[in-house]
């Protein structure tokens, strides 16, 4: 009887054992599921977020690409692109998204680069990401300096600050003498093709601002050390051949709105006027810059341009022939007064040799020639075609200064020094230029992105709304 009950007992225990034990799977496996259903949900939500997210950044590039068929930059109030009733647009993946564009407030201007605002939402299931984009059609005017044969050496070297964008087509080279980061060359953004490349004086082509063994850091070397948009190597071309035929073709423009000038040999700019003469000390004419904002010169004979009074219009003059500086090029200050100037040559841009210093002949004042001295030129000077350069390299046997305040854009730099003598070169970005561009400059067709933000905290307000 006493083995009975012990062997009850024993049941009884096991039996109870069995329950605990049940019991505490039981609630590990709901634990599980649970922790399984959290992380699907958890899987779920973020890949929500990133198809959300893929889906606004397809919506940018679907409202750059739009923008960019354009033959100008959009202006007035903010615009929801064509989609369904509700503004949005289907994408192949499944996903939704809402684009808004808002054309900046002074896209008005006649001389407004045409910056916008994409606004862009996307839809993945019922999870949203937003992402925010300032862009602008891309000028020649926008760069400090823009070649397409390459920047040579004695550029960018030590002490050489370019506060504005830099491009060429070709190789960039790249130099310093310092052992550290100190006076080395410094750029706000530089690129270049897979045509050209980077080449440093120490370590040869590099693709980083501060190549492996080299002494040479591109400054402000932390920025650049993170790539775009301010240190490039593989840029897309600017395609100068299009760009010569694109300024050839405003002489139409000219023809119809502005003036054509024919056989002229020497510009004065004066004010709110423009002097012209074909032969020596006569004015043949004079434009009311006032009331002109692009001037065409019909002539494949050198034409000499240089200032008497600061220009106090924006002006653009395309000259079929070389344009060459014969002094200083000033323009009065203020928001779209005196500048943007823009001074383009179909053939090549120049600075005449004085003929004080080679005892040669002159016109009278105040149409001479002033290049013995230092010489500082307000303006944006482009030669797609061409090159800048000094007839006299060596300037007479001095050392010049010669200040560009605007930016260049030429096909290849000519010689402007020989040796310690010729003209040294400075470029000094004029940062309007970012917002303005010289009247009737063509843009590039493509556009730039100038910030890029996700998720952006409007304070309240809607996407459609005006947020500039």
């Amino acid at each position: 009887m006493e083995t009975l009950r012990r062997r009850r007992g024993e049941t009884g225990a096991v039996l109870a054992i069995l329950v605990v034990l049940s019991g505490a799977l039981a609630i590990l496996v709901a634990a599980v599921f649970v922790l399984f259903q959290a992380n699907v949900s958890s899987y779920r939500y973020r890949a929500g977020r990133v198809r959300a997210q893929l889906a606004a950044e397809s919506g940018v590039s679907l409202a750059l690409h739009t923008l960019a068929q354009g033959d100008r930059a959009p202006s007035g109030e903010p615009y929801s692109m064509p989609g369904d009733s509700a503004q949005w647009i289907a994408l192949p993946s499944g996903d939704r998204v809402w684009v808004v564009i808002d054309p900046s407030v002074v896209n008005g201007s006649p001389y407004s680069v045409g910056t916008v605002e994409i606004r862009a939402l996307g839809l993945a299931g019922e999870i949203t990401r937003e992402v925010s984009v300032r862009a602008a059609p891309d000028y020649p005017s926008r760069y400090a300096l823009l070649t397409d044969m390459g920047i040579p050496p004695g550029i960018l070297g030590d002490g050489a600050r370019l506060e504005g964008p830099v491009h060429s087509n070709g190789i960039v080279d790249i130099a310093s003498t310092s052992p550290d980061s100190a006076g080395d060359p410094w750029v706000s953004s530089i690129s270049t093709t897979s045509r050209g490349g980077f080449r440093f004086c120490d370590a040869g082509t590099g693709f980083s601002p501060h190549p492996d063994g080299s002494r040479v850091w591109v400054r402000p070397y932390p920025s650049h050390r993170q790539g775009r948009p301010t240190w490039d190597p593989f840029a897309d071309p600017v395609d100068f051949g299009r760009l010569s035929d694109l300024f050839a073709d405003l002489r139409t423009a000219a023809a119809d709105s502005g003036e054509v000038i024919w056989g002229a040999r020497r510009l004065l700019i004066d004010g709110d006027r423009l002097l012209v003469s074909s032969e020596q000390g006569v004015v043949s004419d004079t434009v009311d810059l006032a009331t002109t904002d692009l001037v065409y010169v019909a002539s494949f004979s050198d034409v000499l341009v240089k200032t008497a009074g600061a220009l106090t219009s924006p002006l653009t003059i395309v000259a079929n022939g070389q344009i060459g500086l014969m002094g200083n090029i000033h323009c009065s200050t203020g928001e779209f007064t005196g500048a943007p100037l823009g001074l383009v040559s179909l053939s090549g841009i120049f600075i005449p040799a004085d003929p004080d210093s080679h005892a040669g002949a002159d016109w009278p004042p105040p149409w001479q020639i002033e290049t013995d001295g230092h010489l500082t030129v307000e303006a944006f000077l482009c030669a797609p075609d061409g090159a800048i350069r000094a007839e006299d390299p060596t300037a007479g046997g001095r050392s010049l200064s010669f200040n560009v305040i605007g930016g260049l854009a030429v096909g290849r730099m000519g010689a402007l020094s020989a040796g310690t003598h010729g003209y040294d070169m400075t470029i000094v970005y004029d940062g309007r230029l970012t917002s303005v561009h010289p009247p009737a400059f063509p843009s590039l067709e493509q556009w730039k992105i100038y910030s890029w933000v996700p998720d952006p905290d409007h304070d309240g307000h809607e996407i459609d709304e005006d947020l500039f």
